[in-house]
């Protein structure tokens, strides 16, 4: 992004360069209408000498044509003029002075988008100085800071767009602003790129590359076939694989087609003087613009740092306390466990002392009770599966138990 501190130095050669890089040398216009002559493609207007042209075809033109072309405007005579910013600073104050052709009434300013976080966005210039006619005009026009598409970066407010050079930059203002209009022709102006570098501060980690031109494009407007000429100087920055780029102004001249006066625009761009004071304020605005995106942005990575931290802690937190219950859950078996074990063990333990007191073995019975049985009485335990409640003990070699008696096992 272009850095913010150096706004008031690139918009004042901006705006000094935006009027007048809507004119040419006028060898080299006279050059380009030989060409386009000879080619039979649009002509670029010729300044003053389109004036003189254009009587000539008025004189030899049917009466119904001449009637609808307005008659030539006297613009050797100028007045002061202002741009001012209404909105930026709580009360109106001038941006620049400049001078405009006596008679011509002047409309816009600056204005502030501060709902876009791309400071170099927030600045938007429009303004017009309208002749009498209402066909022919001078104006400044918002420019646009955008990131090359392909090589944006998320941490980058300004949107992406593609717009690789100010020719595809200016045909897209023109579908934007002029819909309908004809795009006739486009130079580029390598004199007014120079002026740009010149006027730029260098950056030491950027690769700066300056880019300007101007489109003709034609329209009919209220039944007047026009002509108008929208230029811009564009800067791109790259830096680590992204570019940006942008421009402070369009500059556009506009008038009947065979009227259009490029040295008018030369003249009132060569009076524009800023002030200094709006200059200073906007610095510090946008100072402060830029202050607040930066602490939103650290502030939006401070809270996604914290989310991230949180959902770790407490993922580390949940796995602590399931190994907690884990650990617990074992170490109450093993408890479990010996004391399920000692009381059996001491059940056993009484059981055998009782029948050692009473001289008796205990015998596991048929129906899951127990059989007591004298231990003078015979080491062999039978019952009755039928009927339980009948045992007997033998001694003897070879025992014949009756018929549904079994023979007992004897409980440890």
């Amino acid at each position: 992004m272009i850095d913010r501190t150096k706004m008031p130095t690139l918009l004042a050669a901006a705006l000094a360069i935006s009027l007048a890089g809507c004119s040419k040398p006028q060898e080299s216009l006279q050059e380009d209408a030989l060409v386009q002559q000879e080619s039979g493609g649009a002509q670029w207007p010729q300044g003053n000498d389109a004036v003189s042209g254009e009587a000539s075809m008025l004189a030899s033109a049917p009466a119904g044509e001449a009637s609808a072309m307005p008659p030539p405007l006297d613009t050797s005579r100028m007045q002061p003029a202002q741009i001012i910013d209404r909105a930026g600073f709580g009360q109106p104050i001038i941006a620049a002075d400049l001078e405009i052709p006596a008679g011509w009434q002047t409309v816009g300013g600056v204005a502030w988008n501060d709902g876009t976080d791309c400071i170099t966005n927030q600045l938007q210039i429009g303004w017009t100085a309208m002749a009498p006619d209402s066909l022919t005009a001078i104006e400044i026009l918002p420019g646009f800071n955008w990131q090359v598409a392909g090589t944006e970066i998320q941490m980058n407010p300004c949107p992406a767009a593609p717009y690789r050079s100010t020719r595809e930059f200016l045909e897209a203002t023109v579908q934007r602003t002029r819909p309908g209009a004809r795009v006739l022709d486009y130079q580029d102006q390598p004199e007014v790129a120079q002026q740009m570098a010149q006027s730029a501060q260098s950056h030491p980690q950027a690769q700066l590359r300056h880019d300007a031109g101007r489109v003709l494009i034609a329209y009919n407007k209220d039944g007047v076939e026009m002509r108008e000429v929208l230029g811009a100087a564009i800067t791109f920055s790259q830096m680590q694989g992204n570019v940006v780029a942008g421009t402070a102004t369009i500059s556009s001249v506009r008038g009947p087609n065979g009227r259009v006066d490029f040295e008018l625009g030369k003249r009132v761009g060569a009076t524009m003087r800023l002030n200094p004071q709006w200059l200073e304020a906007m610095k510090q605005r946008g100072m402060a613009n830029l202050q607040r995106v930066s602490d939103g942005q650290r502030r939006s990575i401070n809270d996604w740092h914290n989310r991230q931290m949180a959902i770790i802690s407490a993922r580390g937190e949940a796995d602590r306390a399931a190994i907690r219950m884990r650990t617990n859950r074992e170490v109450a078996g093993i408890y479990s466990a010996i004391a399920a074990n000692t009381s059996a063990t001491s059940d056993r333990m009484h059981a055998s002392n009782i029948d050692t007191i009473n001289q008796v073995n205990s015998y596991a019975g048929v129906d899951g009770t127990v059989v007591k049985s004298s231990i003078h009485g015979g080491d062999q335990v039978f019952q009755n599966s039928n009927d339980p409640s009948q045992a007997y003990s033998t001694d003897e070699a070879y025992p014949n138990p009756p018929s549904g008696y079994v023979e007992l096992e004897r409980v440890p």
